[in-house]
């Protein structure tokens, strides 16, 4: 009997448990923050939970996230160049800024880069002539003094190179003691340190012979090997290993004045 009677109850009551109310708060967020160059910057974005129905008794909340149409977001990419030849410190690199939804009218960026020596003017989207490393950079974008989004691009890799650099050969003299294309001078000689330079006059006679050309004290115009033949046209022939291969030539105009 007493199974039935407690088996109506069970059937016929019911028992009211009070829910919990809760302020407003955020339960979804995203956001995060970005260092460089000791600026610090630290961004969120949520919705909040709110209460839509409060009887006593019962509680009900909802909280969702709003579409961001139009909202503003900036975007950034890079391209890296790595270093052209071996002992170089040629590389770049070059941030690319763009953004999504609307602007702000009064849109500006700084540019925070990880060694800050290599722009303290903090506005460099171009960095040229960096030695082989990682760099890293963070794009603050402002609404004229109030920062309103960060993009940071990191590891960035400027690779070295073991390939040996191409020469360039500077085809006009003027030895007249100006310091100002006095000498015969070929860029990145020094990176074949076995080379044999030969000059000749229109008519193929050898002028002079330079072994290791280095264009300081083995150079033609150097006091070593001074220029004592009058102006005109006279050609080289540079022989890069010293062993009769990879030949360079060409045609050398000196003006004496």
């Amino acid at each position: 009997m007493r199974r039935i009677i407690l088996f109506l109850i069970l059937i016929s009551g019911r028992i009211v448990l009070p829910a919990q109310s809760i302020e407003p708060f955020v339960i979804n967020t995203t956001g995060g923050s970005g260092s460089t160059g000791g600026v610090s910057l630290y961004f969120n974005v949520g919705e909040p939970v709110i209460s839509t129905i409060s009887n006593g008794t019962n509680v009900i909340t909802q909280g969702f996230l709003q579409p961001a149409y139009g909202m503003f977001n900036s975007l950034a990419s890079s391209t890296v160049n790595n270093v052209s030849c071996i002992g170089k410190n040629d590389g770049s690199i070059i941030i690319q800024k763009s953004y999504t939804g609307i602007a702000p009218q009064s849109l500006n960026y700084q540019i925070f880069w990880s060694d800050t020596t290599l722009c303290p003017t903090y506005d460099c989207a171009i960095l040229s002539n960096l030695s082989p490393g990682t760099y890293s950079v963070m794009i603050v974008a402002y609404d004229g003094s109030n920062p309103i989004d960060t993009v940071m691009i990191q590891n960035m890799v400027v690779s070295p190179s073991s390939a040996p650099c191409k020469i360039k050969v500077f085809t006009y003299i003027s030895p007249n003691g100006d310091g100002q294309n006095d000498q015969f001078t070929i860029e990145n000689i020094e990176e074949y340190p076995d080379n044999k330079v030969y000059i000749f006059n229109r008519w193929g006679q050898e002028i002079i012979q330079i072994i290791g050309y280095d264009n300081v004290e083995n150079a033609w115009g150097s006091k070593k090997y001074p220029i004592t033949v009058p102006a005109g046209t006279y050609y080289y022939l540079i022989d890069l290993y010293g062993k009769g291969k990879n030949m360079v030539k060409g045609f050398i105009e000196m003006i004496r004045q």
